[in-house]
């Protein structure tokens, strides 16, 4: 067990978010004993790591210290006392542990003592601060331990996001619109997602609910003059509705928000839920991109993380799509999968090259709380660690070789290797609403079971957000309650402006 002491500080959450990084999903007890009793204690336990925080005439002083029965280490690190601000003390704390157990692990991490979902974000707040663009890197290095390439990335995304994120409008918003279902549960998913042959009997009652929600909520939009840039429908797997069920929520959708939006997604992501009718019913009601998402070529990943298809439908469904007329596709990949090495991604890269899809998002295995494979699954062999990190830079060199950028960049917590998720696309396919959601300058209204709205309030810089009923039966139950609060909260932010 790790133990954890606070001396003059409460900054338990940012020491332990460092811990974790080196440590895993370790419990980590928050402890009160005295030095004096450290010997003693460390009789009980495997290791005591201490955080002290004081200050002298002209810093603040935060020294981290690590100690287990035949070891000791130390780190003290300063910080002007003009930078006394809590913030400032919290990013000092976190500093010197990343340092102390970068020492005794002798390892560093690419995002440094960044452990938040958005550090793109960052340089754009820096960018706006009329730093210069050349100088940001290092600043990121410096202030963050980043890797140079990681800061450098981080730059080059922001720069390919400006000119779609800025100059923002209040009044023009974002929608996302969820659908909690699908064919089967990946063993890695987290996200609300429910059998479709399980729940079919809720299918239909989802829907009336979900449509009652979008129609009641855009009359308010329409009365404020509020205008929809984009739109994404995620999930689950959209696709797991049949033809006549996506028919009657994309005619609500452009009912409710115009033909007129910048780019309307739908998630295709499962090749066993995708049909020609399908494909066409999409097309035909103005959606303008798909995503269809192998995540590996490799037959035997598939079926070992509970894929119900395999890679000759992932062709077929792509080719498929292209037939029909969509010229705006992407697909996903997931990096670090368990009993792939760096061969498999060399394979699925080159089979992903030939049908040439328009964009590309690189995912790094996050192994969540929430997930079948967290919580089940025991056999076969456990993701590779080390080498997720070989496969990214492999992958990021790949994608621009043919012609693809990076323009968004995400993090979640529990990612192989502390690592990212990366949106590559070619030129002029870029996903607005992706890097929308990312940079958080827009509004996000959001339909559906779990679906989470965040009103984005700029001349503040804070955010409200809205949170509607996970459990898909409640959210139907309850729909007019999930319908006012997002009035209530649409409504706060109006009065702002």
């Amino acid at each position: 067990m790790i133990a954890l002491r606070l001396v003059n500080h409460e900054y338990y959450n940012e020491a332990a978010d460092i811990i974790r990084m080196y440590f895993g999903k370790c419990e980590i007890e928050k402890t009160g004993k005295a030095l004096a009793d450290s010997q003693s204690f460390l009789q009980e336990n495997t290791v005591l790591i201490i955080s002290s925080l004081e200050i002298d005439a002209e810093c603040f002083l935060c020294t981290s210290r690590y100690q287990e029965l035949q070891r000791q280490e130390e780190v003290v690190m300063r910080s002007s006392i003009e930078l006394s601000c809590e913030k400032a003390l919290k990013h000092l704390v976190k500093k010197s542990m990343y340092k102390l157990l970068s020492v005794v692990f002798g390892k560093e991490f690419p995002w440094g003592i960044l452990t938040g979902i958005r550090p793109v974000k960052i340089v754009h707040e820096l960018m706006n601060s009329a730093i210069s663009k050349t100088d940001i890197p290092d600043r990121l290095v410096k202030e963050y331990f980043i890797s140079g390439d990681r800061a450098r990335l981080s730059v080059e995304i922001a720069d390919i996001e400006r000119p779609f994120i800025y100059p923002y409008s209040d009044k023009l918003v974002s929608v996302y619109i969820g659908i909690p279902f699908c064919p089967s549960r990946c063993y890695y998913c987290s996200f609300t997602s429910n059998s479709i042959n399980l729940y079919r009997e809720y299918v239909e009652p989802y829907l009336d609910s979900l449509v009652k929600e979008i129609s009641s909520v855009s009359e308010y939009m329409d009365s404020r003059g509020l205008s929809v840039q984009t739109v994404y429908i995620g999930g689950g797997t959209p696709t797991a509705l049949n033809a006549r069920q996506l028919e009657r929520l994309l005619k609500c959708i452009n009912q409710s928000f115009g033909k007129q939006t910048a780019e309307l997604t739908c998630e295709a992501g499962r090749p066993d839920s995708i049909t020609e009718e399908k494909l066409k019913v999409l097309l035909e009601n103005n959606v303008s991109r798909i995503s269809i998402n192998p995540q590996t070529m490799n037959d035997a990943t598939l079926k070992r993380i509970g894929r119900a298809h395999n890679v000759e439908q992932i062709v077929e469904s792509f080719k498929q799509a292209r037939a029909v007329g969509f010229h705006n596709i992407n697909m996903d990949l997931i990096l670090g999968l368990p009993g792939e090495k760096i061969e498999q991604l060399y394979y699925t890269l080159e089979e992903i090259k030939k049908l040439g899809p328009d964009s590309v998002t690189v995912h790094t295995l996050a192994i969540k709380r929430a997930s079948l494979y967290n919580e089940n699954y025991t056999k076969g062999a456990d993701p590779d660690d080390e080498i997720a990190a070989q496969m990214m830079d492999y992958a990021k060199e790949f994608l621009k070789n043919i012609g693809m950028r990076p323009y968004y960049l995400y993090r979640q917590k529990h990612m192989l290797q502390n690592l990212e998720n990366i949106g590559f696309s070619k030129k002029g396919f870029e996903c607005i609403y992706n890097m929308q959601i990312m940079e958080e300058k827009q509004t996000i209204v959001a339909f559906g079971a779990d679906a989470v709205t965040k009103a984005v309030i700029n001349r503040e810089n804070r955010i409200e957000r809205q949170h509607n009923i996970k459990d898909v039966k409640l959210y139907i139950e309850r729909i007019d309650e999930m319908i006012n609060k997002k009035l209530d909260i649409l409504e706060q932010i109006w009065k702002v402006y």
